[in-house]
């Protein structure tokens, strides 16, 4: 694991209203700023360590969200929302299991864990947060659906990909605050891309600061390197299938209209390529992602509802 002194980001020139990255004072206040970023909570990294070690063992999942009381009480009422449509009440974390899934259970916890770490700055995102969720939620929903689509062997390693591919946001509106409201002001006014708007107000994207964060959380790799390449054209040397997948997921979800201000341009029939998806597939896709919306929005109410 390297240090945050290690850290190497993509430092912009001085250009007109754009901070330059390029001097070491301002390099080290961003690495200053970033380190202020609380570890993961020990609940989640308790969840995800079960999920690495048997995707199956449901009574250590149990033993470890019960003696959580906040995550046990979350986790219930998500449980028992709409979206999952229980038809009797479920009153324990075995239930919830059993009901849900043991990925569901684990997404679940990992996304009210991130949520409750931002959740004091997030009220300041400047979107609607519950457009945020909405979005994280359906473009986690899109990638597993194509995952099975594709046979992948584990699909919920998509969906918590697609649920963390945007954290980086959460994570620059925390350390800065002044500079993010000057990146969604950007993006509204000349309706650009919030990626683009990120890299010419802080010469950084939410993609390399979310997989910087995941990192440092001690994450598994694969969503380091699916939130890293997320917005990577597939013919980078870089790019991956994971982050290619998520970036349809995300460009679906936009179209979908479950996204975030102007959507970032992609090669879609490249990536189509890349994957060995059919346009067919997709078109057929689409046209459930209406429904899927009504779904998306009640997770991300419920998760918005904790305290």
């Amino acid at each position: 694991m390297e240090s945050s002194a290690q850290l190497s980001f993509k430092m912009s020139k001085s250009k007109g209203n754009t901070i330059d990255f390029s001097s070491r004072h301002r390099y080290q206040e961003i690495i200053s700023r970033l380190d202020s970023i609380p570890p993961l909570a020990t609940a989640a990294q308790a969840v995800l360590g079960v999920l690495a070690r048997d995707p199956r063992d449901i009574m250590e999942l149990e033993h470890t969200i019960r003696y959580d009381p906040s995550l046990t009480s979350q986790l219930l009422k998500v449980a028992n929302c709409a979206a999952y449509a229980p038809r009797a009440p479920i009153d324990t974390v075995h239930r919830a299991i059993v009901y849900l899934g043991f990925s569901e259970v684990c997404n679940i916890s990992l996304g009210l864990s991130v949520l409750g770490m931002f959740r004091n700055s997030a009220k300041s995102l400047g979107v609607k947060l519950q457009d945020f969720w909405t979005h994280s939620v359906a473009t986690a929903m899109i990638a597993r659906i194509l995952a099975e689509e594709l046979e992948e062997e584990e699909p919920e390693i998509y969906f918590t990909a697609g649920l963390l591919h945007d954290l980086g946001r959460l994570a620059l509106n925390h350390c800065f605050p002044k500079e993010w409201q000057e990146i969604v002001s950007l993006a509204g006014e000349q309706g650009l891309p919030l990626i683009r708007a990120e890299r010419l107000r802080l010469g950084l994207s939410h993609s390399l600061v979310g997989a910087w964060l995941v990192k440092t959380w001690k994450l598994p790799k694969v969503y380091v390197r699916a939130i890293a390449t997320h917005h990577l054209p597939v013919g980078h040397k870089k790019a991956c299938r994971v982050g290619a997948l998520i970036q349809l997921a995300d460009h679906l979800s936009h179209d979908a209209g479950m996204g975030l201000l102007s959507p970032p341009g992609i090669k879609k029939t490249s990536i189509l390529a890349y994957l060995g998806l059919s346009p067919r597939m997709v078109e057929d896709m689409e046209e459930q992602l209406h429904d899927m919306e009504e779904v998306a929005e009640s997770i991300a109410e419920m998760l918005l509802l904790m305290k």
